[in-house]
């Protein structure tokens, strides 16, 4: 994948070598084309290095970039079914027996079919 965003790059260095390398002999772009193409192959350049430049600088991998970018579903909320209150961060046994904190009052999550 930095292969491939690097070509960019190299091409914007060529493009910008032909501009200014011509000299201003029979054939050589006008001083206009030069400028507007200089415009381009920069943008050209800043796509073909920055990209792997960033990329091996936060050093994760496609996966990991792609997951970052899949919005996360917020967790379940947990509610008491004898008050309704919210349980929050309330501790939760293996077996699914868990306590309100407002009523007092144990209830097993997995019988509720949460």
């Amino acid at each position: 994948m930095l292969l491939f965003f690097s070509i960019f790059g190299f091409i914007g260095i060529a493009v910008m070598a032909f501009l200014w390398g011509s000299g201003d002999g029979f054939g050589s772009p006008p001083l206009f084309f030069k400028v507007f193409g200089s415009f381009i192959a920069l943008g050209f350049m800043v796509m073909g290095f920055g990209v792997p430049l960033s990329l091996l600088r936060k050093r994760k991998g496609v996966v990991e970039l792609m997951e970052e970018m899949i919005p996360k579903p917020p967790p379940a909320q947990l509610a008491c079914p004898n008050c309704g209150a919210n349980l929050g961060n309330a501790d939760v046994s293996p077996s699914g027996d868990a306590k309100c904190s407002y009523c007092k009052g144990w209830f097993n999550i997995h019988r509720r079919g949460v």
